[in-house]
């Protein structure tokens, strides 16, 4: 969100004035082009109409997608690249599953979400991401004590991982 105004300054116009501005922003990200932070958008580098030729073309794509919270667009991408893939190349699948699993959960479809965690903890064990994938989803089902535990192990992996370590102090609040 672009911040045409102080927070001070908003706060004596009130929500009205808010809304407004909110409304505004949303127009002219319409009108000229630009992304939530009010930035001209990037064009993609590929035909959008062009089928992907590869799965990691899929994932790229659906990478451009999902940077521009275009979920549904990146989830169908990364939905390609994972039946693209060959099935004994456990690398690049735990990264669809987790990319798909963060479209998903940017959809807020948590359970589904969740089962692509899961799917990237049962390719690669001790792969911290996918573990924070999982307890993200795990957090959407407000299912805390699970996200915890997720948490947990995504920090045994990564011990130096500042996003899960922040992760798991949150959940740890919530329970």
């Amino acid at each position: 969100r672009v911040k045409l105004l102080s927070d001070s300054v908003m706060a004596d116009l009130g929500k009205e004035a808010e809304k407004t501005v909110e409304e505004f922003m949303k127009s002219a990200g319409r009108n000229f082009d630009l992304n939530a932070a009010g930035q001209a958008k990037d064009k993609p580098a590929f035909d959008p109409n062009s089928k992907p030729a590869t799965a990691a073309e899929a994932k790229e794509r659906g990478n451009f997608f999902y940077k521009d919270a275009q979920y549904t667009k990146a989830l169908d991408l990364y939905s390609q690249a994972i039946s693209m893939c060959a099935p004994d190349d456990e690398d690049n699948l735990k990264i669809y599953h987790s990319n798909r699993s963060a479209a998903l959960f940017g959809l807020k479809r948590f359970e589904e979400s969740r089962g692509d965690a899961v799917k990237c903890t049962e390719i690669d064990s001790v792969w911290a991401k996918g573990w924070y994938r999982k307890g993200l989803a795990e957090e959407g089902l407000e299912r805390y004590k699970e996200a915890e535990q997720s948490f947990r192990r995504g920090v045994d992996c990564a011990p130096t991982d500042q996003n899960l370590a922040r992760a798991l102090q949150e959940v740890k609040m919530m329970i």
